[in-house]
């Protein structure tokens, strides 16, 4: 007899505003396997996963825990049923240690350290984690937050770990370390809900793969069983079949955004050092690296957001900015077409007698969404309640519409699916062609080769090779994940192949 799922949605379904979000939805999560759950931004994914984790209630079926009905009165109802989170932004306190965090999750607040400390350190010796319990969160790297989240997820009681996109801001030793850790823990029984848009992290690591696609599910079974174009199928539909990417012929101009000696930061544990850059009219420069050596104080410094500790900033009149946190670039608490229009309240179409004429940004909003495929098509409805990719498609035809002679992209498609990533790209080389200085930050190699005119690679804030699209190879990639000089890394990597 088949033992019951660890957990798992029956026949559930659920509505918001204007969307339809879930429709007769079965999932099941077994002990001991890696279940992905895949489909394009407002496929229902991320909904199913609220679901699962008590953020959010069904409105028709249910939820069932090995085997039973439940209905969760929250997140913390979710983790006493074994259900844990690990969210793509992590929810680790900078200034806290791991020992610190897992004692505010104690019901019984005044517990002795030495025995969370114990705890915790046996939940991650089982686990395979090798993860410092005494540092601040804030000298951990993405990847180590991320590994805390998972220990503490267990030694709060999980049989069953839920993850939203996690890869989505790795580098690739740090998904491979992930990957090795999520199959020592699944194999010691825990049941693990990936939600992912990488057909790559499905192949590696999981078992199962469901597909959801508007709400519903057009494809689950073994991941063994499956090819990839048929999963690519299932989660764009056969009439929505991707194109290669477009053969660009443009000849880039003069310099426009020139950065000279700039050390700069804006919070972030690495800061720039001594960063020299210049990105030409009509030219795509993508700066890739893992994440967290320092890209965020490049693109703050780069659109003119903060100011350099040293060296100069030069750029264009108009400068476009889409930031790595999307919620930075939006206005949460209103409708869409505010934050579609924020950037162009004051200009004369759209005031009346000193004031915003509604009706006019209403239909540019509303044009703006239609122009840039944003759903649901009305701009009319709150903001928060568009998937993530479609505020994201927003953001980026709200700056890139705007005719700049510099667009500064962070992680412009971090966590969208295959299509949105593909809409999105082809705005940027639009507005490239148009002749902007286009610079990406990216961690993802990929998406440097779909869109570079030129590869800068970053490493602990500072600049290791800037080369033509053309010169990257293998012996680059090894330095992003390593920091090596470019000599060492290929011997290295020899001497390794030559070891084996």
């Amino acid at each position: 007899m088949t033992a019951a799922p660890l957990l798992a949605l029956r026949s559930v379904s659920k509505r918001f505003p204007a969307v339809q979000a879930l429709e007769n939805v079965d999932l099941a999560v077994q002990s001991g396997h890696i279940h992905a759950v895949l489909g394009q931004n407002g496929a229902g994914k991320s909904t199913a996963g609220k679901i699962l984790a008590g953020l959010e209630a069904p409105d028709d079926g249910h939820v069932e825990v090995a085997g039973s009905p439940v209905r969760f009165g929250g997140r913390i109802d979710a983790i006493e049923h074994g259900v844990g989170i690990i969210p793509q932004a992590d929810s680790l306190v900078d200034d806290l240690t791991l020992v610190e965090t897992f004692a505010l999750s104690q019901p019984h607040r005044v517990v002795r350290r030495q025995k969370l400390t114990a705890k915790l350190r046996s939940v991650a010796s089982q686990a395979g984690v090798p993860i410092d319990l005494d540092t601040p969160a804030r000298n951990l790297s993405r990847g180590e937050r991320q590994l805390g989240e998972l220990v503490l997820a267990l030694a709060q009681g999980a049989r069953v770990l839920l993850l939203d996109e996690p890869t989505s801001a790795l580098g690739p030793r740090e998904v491979d370390t992930l990957f090795d850790h999520l199959r020592a823990v699944a194999d010691t029984g825990v049941a693990i809900l990936l939600i992912t848009h990488y057909l790559a992290d499905v192949r590696r690591v999981a078992d199962t793969a469901t597909v959801l696609a508007h709400g519903r599910v057009v494809h689950s079974g073994p991941v063994a069983a499956v090819d990839d174009e048929t999963l690519a199928r299932a989660i764009i539909g056969d009439d929505q079949a991707p194109s290669p990417p477009p053969v660009r012929t443009r000849e880039p101009g003069e310099d426009v955004l020139v950065l000279s000696g700039v050390s700069a930061t804006c919070g972030d544990p690495v800061p720039v050092r001594d960063i020299s850059l210049r990105v030409r009219a009509g030219e795509v420069v993508c700066v890739v690296g893992v994440a967290g050596n320092g890209q965020r104080a490049l693109a703050e410094v780069a659109a003119g957001r903060i100011a350099p500790a040293n060296g100069t900033v030069s750029g264009g009149r108009q400068v476009a900015y889409v930031p790595e946190r999307r919620l930075d670039a939006l206005l949460p608490g209103r409708a869409a077409w505010w934050s579609a229009m924020v950037t162009r309240l004051r200009e004369p179409a759209f005031t009346r007698r000193g004031a915003p004429d509604t009706a006019a940004l209403v239909r540019a909003a509303d044009a703006l969404f239609d122009r840039h495929d944003v759903r649901p098509r009305d701009p009319r409805v709150a903001v928060t309640a568009l998937s993530g990719g479609n505020q994201q498609k927003l953001v980026v035809g709200r700056e890139l519409g705007s005719g700049p002679d510099v667009a500064v992209l962070h992680g412009p498609t971090l966590g969208l699916d295959l299509l949105a990533a593909r809409a999105i790209h082809a705005e940027i080389n639009r507005t490239a062609d148009a002749g902007a200085a286009v610079l990406v930050i990216s961690a993802d190699l990929d998406e440097a080769r779909q869109l570079a005119d030129r590869v800068v690679v970053l490493s602990k804030g500072r600049i290791l090779a800037d080369v033509p699209i053309g010169e990257l190879d293998d012996t680059v990639v090894w330095r992003l994940t390593s920091g090596l000089p470019a000599a060492d890394a290929a011997s290295n990597a020899s001497a390794e192949e030559d070891a084996g």
